[in-house]
């Protein structure tokens, strides 16, 4: 099996991550334009909005816990343990 494999999961990982802070960008935006909000209310989560509280919190857990998701794709790809099952598990 092909090592390079691994890091289609990363990739989608990274393109989940584009998203979530496109529709943060655009939650925002809207409570903004809505006056819901006021843009310095977004440097202190708890004046931000709920609108777009839950997504900023969405990417904040993004960079928590698949930080180990990365670090185990690197160590697989470098000790050539990518199979099929690891592949199924990612």
């Amino acid at each position: 099996m092909n090592q390079t494999t691994i890091f289609w999961p990363v990739l989608a990982h990274v393109l989940l991550i584009y998203i979530v802070y496109c529709v943060l960008g655009r939650r925002r935006y809207g409570a903004i334009r809505s006056g819901e909000a006021k843009a310095g209310q977004f440097k202190v989560r708890s004046a931000e909005p709920a609108s777009s509280v839950t997504v900023a919190a969405n990417l904040t857990n993004q960079f928590e816990l698949p930080v180990l998701f990365y670090v185990l794709c690197l160590t697989l790809h470098l000790t050539n343990g990518v199979n099929y099952l690891t592949l199924s598990l990612m």
